[in-house]
């Protein structure tokens, strides 16, 4: 099964034991990316936008995760964000956003399948360009996934700043990329 051959297998850390080309205090990278959310009138909707014109004043949790439709991506890691989504909010996040290297209607598909609707945001870094800019780009090539997949991890942005990165340095799912951490190092964006 691919899950099991993803969870067992070194392949899966070709190339991702470079550290972070970003760290904590960092201007967060500018990039293109498609946002996909849940719009009331239309459903889930694509934008092309700006990412940091995106993040300007918001305080977002940026969650990584390697593809749309994957068995722990699907079942665990996305969901705990969705179900967790007001408790995160009540503490401060003014977004969720979950990302990943796939094209707007991929992430749309999976968006509609989770049904976060207004709980969960999604990026759909179609050419990779925001997960290598940010320095968690890995390469599944040989589990049939691609050259740029995104690292499992989370993330806090304030501003367009960097204030929380935890990694986990692939695709594995561990207490570090999860709700229950972000939701520890999440606080108010003091606005000035």
């Amino acid at each position: 099964m691919l899950s099991n051959y993803l969870l067992k297998s070194k392949a899966l850390f070709r190339n991702s034991a470079r550290y972070f080309s970003l760290k904590v205090g960092d201007k967060f990278p500018q990039a293109v990316v498609a946002i996909v959310k849940f719009e009331q009138d239309e459903g889930f909707t694509n934008e092309i936008v700006d990412i940091n014109e995106y993040f300007e004043n918001k305080n977002v949790i940026l969650v990584g995760y390697p593809g749309a439709f994957t068995p722990t991506c699907q079942s665990q890691h996305i969901p705990q964000f969705i179900g967790r989504a007001d408790e995160l909010r009540s503490k401060g996040a003014d977004e969720i956003i979950a990302m990943s290297v796939n094209d707007p209607f991929v992430v749309t598909a999976f968006a509609e399948l989770l049904g976060g609707r207004q709980k969960v945001s999604f990026i759909a870094d179609g050419n990779g360009e925001l997960t290598s800019a940010l320095g968690l780009d890995m390469d599944l090539t040989s589990v049939q996934l691609g050259p740029i997949r995104s690292k499992r991890f989370t993330m806090i942005v304030k501003n367009n700043v960097i204030t929380s990165i935890n990694s986990e340095e692939g695709a594995m799912f561990t207490e570090k990329s999860c709700a229950a951490r972000i939701m520890d190092q999440i606080t108010p964006l003091k606005h000035l």
